[in-house]
């Protein structure tokens, strides 16, 4: 046996995985989305939306050594019914696992568990996509505990941009670029406000998401990115503010111009979509400048420790822009003009229990 081999079951003989299915959601949600690098992904309500979409959602805590150490909500679906032959499955964990500590040997624990899962439910092939950073100690134990790269990518980006929130707004000032700083005064001068909306209330809820979809959906026409259904987006949207998990932001002169739909995961708030109306004068109000600037004080004063604001690289144009050849420059330094710093994280990985199938199905997957 390999050291590899011999490190990956050392940890599985002490890894225990225990049935989450009938926790309530909020429990669920203390630990998956809460806790410090908890994932609005790995949550409740994100589960149930996919149920929709013909999966099942299982959630599962993995203990080792006595006590939790990740969980992880996991998408399956069936892929053989056929009589006379066993039931396969296929599984996604998005964002996940969630570790409750930070260190390899947590993270050995957690794609243990996995491992165990996987076997336990006839899986063809389980691929997650964790938002650990490319180099770190969780992402060296992805090879040595028998996940390997994904063929294909199952995230848009890799990327994200983090700004390091601030205790004080003199000190959160300090990290913004001198034309970010005049573009933020700018917006204030030509009359623009940001607001939050209270997303407990059904009344202003539903307008403030009428209104984002309208912003979202022009967007995706100028820029060309994918906008799902009205009914879809209105819904994914919803839950995640019923469950209290996000927020949303507007801002604009004497009426709401653009806006911003974000996810609180774990300590860090996360830029999740956005949108402005297709007459909105953006070049000459500034108004997204003005909204992130607020959006960065708010976050602040709320207990976030980091405000990503997303990626900046496509599957097409992958890692942190280098240089103006590649076709997001102008959003990397507008993102970098409030203090962010580009991160790469790892690729998504694929673990196969018997490796003929999993080379099978390789060629005919789907996610959506």
């Amino acid at each position: 046996m390999t050291s590899r081999s011999m490190a990956s079951s050392s940890a599985a003989a002490g890894v225990r995985i225990v049935d989450a299915g009938g926790w309530a959601p909020r429990d669920w949600d203390d630990l998956a989305v809460r806790s410090p690098r908890g994932d609005v992904f790995q949550s409740h309500a994100w589960g149930e939306l996919k149920r929709g979409l013909g999966w099942t959602p299982l959630r599962y805590v993995v203990e080792a050594e006595g006590r939790p150490v990740a969980v992880c909500f996991v998408q399956e679906r069936s892929v053989v019914r056929a009589p006379g032959l066993a039931r396969l499955r296929v599984h996604y964990a998005p964002r996940g696992p969630i570790l409750l500590e930070q260190d390899a040997h947590t993270a050995r624990l957690a794609l243990a568990g996995l491992r165990r899962l996987c076997r336990a439910r006839g899986s063809v092939t389980l691929t997650i996509d964790p938002s650990w950073d490319e180099g770190s100690d969780p992402a060296g134990a992805l090879a040595a505990s028998g996940f390997h790269p994904a063929r294909r990518e199952v995230q848009v980006s890799r990327t994200a941009m983090l700004v390091p929130l601030q205790p004080t707004d003199e000190a959160q000032h300090a990290l913004l670029g001198d034309s970010t700083a005049r573009n933020v005064n700018k917006a204030r001068r030509a009359g623009v406000t940001a607001e939050r909306i209270h997303l407990d209330d059904p009344a202003a809820r539903e307008q403030a998401l009428e209104e984002f979809f309208e912003m979202h959906a022009a967007t995706g026409r100028r820029e060309g990115f994918l906008v799902r259904s009205r009914e879809y987006e209105m819904d994914q949207w919803r839950r995640l503010a019923e469950a209290g998990i996000a927020s949303m932001w507007f801002a604009g002169v004497a009426r709401r111009d653009t806006g911003v739909l974000l996810l609180h995961c774990g300590q860090t708030l996360l830029s999740f979509a956005a949108g402005s109306r297709e007459d909105a004068e953006m070049r000459r109000t500034r108004a997204n400048h003005l909204l992130q600037w607020e959006i960065i004080r708010w976050a602040s004063s709320a207990g976030f420790t980091t405000y990503d604001l997303g990626g900046v690289d496509l599957q097409s144009a992958p890692g942190i822009p280098r240089d103006e050849s590649h076709p997001l420059w102008n959003l990397y330094e507008f993102k970098r003009g409030f203090g962010a710093e580009g991160v790469l994280r790892v690729r998504a990985h694929e673990f196969a229990p018997n490796a003929l199938l999993g080379l099978a199905w390789r060629a005919v997957r789907r996610f959506r």
